[in-house]
């Protein structure tokens, strides 16, 4: 157990120190998150400048010149002299050039025909400089279009205030997913999208591995000291645990959407992911990469050259492929006989059962059927790949060949 251990050490260290690995793995997801972050905190400062439930932040001290003679009424909410009237053009541009005031409006006497006005300032600014609709200038002038009348505006504004409710049991996302918006419509897309990741990155990884120190003849010298079983477990343990740490960071880039977006992201209120499809997202990727990550040992026994691994890698992963191809059939239609029988047959379940589970409710025999199949399985194929893992297969040179690895997993060679 110690020499396993070691080996699963040596094994992180080992893949912590592939660029490739690190990037794909581990520095993906931080990316993301950090993506997620800068966007969520440059919404937010845009949202606090957007209007109050009365009328528009006011900024500083502004001219207006108004030919059409619209403006009659000042809002109570804007400060005395913030808003101040010209009688012409050549007055507002001197005190504008004085310093008097950061602008001024010129609303035109066509103003209730074409919608439009012009705003002249010194230097354009190129953030704030086309978003008038924000400015409280558009509040003056809807106050007094309503007349004068406050209230009036105010509801013109902010013509509604939705009241979220949720009118049906809430599914696997949390709400139903009309109901939550992007957010629950992406969200068994990102589940699948985490157990490849989750699945494929380290399984894909032993394999290159295990050749790397076939070719180098480094297997020579480890299995000097350890046997092969403790090598390829130690191997297998180590990339484990490396997926589940992706796992994680994944897990929390998608709760840093749903519980730090809101506003910001168009989340609605009250979204949360279940912790109960956290557990079993857990749960089918450690059971995924036992099934495929063994799989992946047992190429990289007999394989002298990753290049000689590319066919059969593809065909190992074929079942995850398959899954890709109909995951729009598994998310749009759950419940139909189709993405149930992929989500219960063993080698297609870890990713389609987390898809299905994410899109609707899912009866709760389902996913326990479907670990124990997978469980099963990966035991089978783990007990079949051990008999690739001594030092004959290990130490050999010969050709790579789909024939040799079938009759070495049933045992005939």
């Amino acid at each position: 157990m110690k020499k396993t251990l070691a080996v699963m050490v040596n094994e992180i260290r080992t893949s912590l120190g592939r660029k490739a690995f690190v990037i794909l793995s581990l520095g993906l997801p931080l990316l993301v998150g950090l993506i997620v972050l800068v966007v969520i905190l440059l919404r937010r400062d845009t949202a606090t400048t957007a209007p109050s439930e009365t009328g528009p932040e006011v900024p500083e001290t502004t001219g207006y010149v108004d030919p059409a003679g619209l403006i009659q009424v000042i809002p109570s909410d804007v400060p005395d002299g913030w808003l101040i009237s010209y009688p012409d053009e050549a007055t507002a541009q001197s005190a504008l050039e004085a310093g008097e005031i950061r602008g001024y409006y010129v609303v035109p006497a066509g103003y209730l025909q074409s919608g439009e006005l012009s705003y002249v300032q010194l230097d354009f600014d190129f953030i704030s400089g086309n978003r008038l609709d924000h400015d409280p200038m558009g509040w003056v002038l809807l106050v007094n279009l309503f007349g004068g009348d406050e209230a009036a505006a105010t509801d013109a504004w902010r013509p509604m205030d939705v009241n979220w409710q949720q009118a049906t049991a809430p599914g696997a996302a949390g709400q139903d997913a009309s109901d939550q918006g992007w957010i629950a419509e992406l969200l068994p897309n990102l589940m699948a999208f985490l157990l490849y990741m989750a699945i494929i990155l380290p399984a894909s990884t032993l394999v290159s591995t295990v050749t790397d120190e076939k070719k180098n003849r480094v297997m020579e010298i480890l299995l000097s000291s350890v046997s092969p079983g403790q090598l390829i477990g130690g191997k297998i343990l180590a990339l484990g645990l490396l997926g589940l740490l992706q796992i994680a960071l994944w897990v929390a880039v998608l709760w840093v959407v749903a519980h730090l977006g809101g506003q910001a992201l168009a989340i609605p209120p009250g979204f949360s992911i279940p912790t109960s499809l956290l557990v079993w997202c857990l749960v089918y990727s450690l059971l995924g990469y036992a099934m495929y990550g063994s799989q992946m040992a047992g190429l990289g026994a007999l394989a002298p050259d990753v290049k000689d691994t590319s066919g059969p890698i593809m065909i190992v992963l074929s079942p995850l492929i398959l899954v890709y191809m109909f995951l729009v059939i598994i998310v749009s239609r759950p419940e139909s006989a189709l993405p149930v029988a992929l989500s219960l047959f063993p080698l297609t379940s870890p990713v389609a059962m987390m898809a299905r589970m994410t899109a609707t409710d899912v009866p709760l025999w389902q996913p326990l059927l479907a670990a124990a199949l997978q469980l099963a399985t990966a035991i089978v194929i783990v007990r079949a790949v051990a008999r690739l893992f001594h030092a004959q297969a290990l130490l050999s040179g010969q050709p790579f060949s789909l024939k040799t690895y079938g009759r070495a997993l049933l045992g005939r060679s």
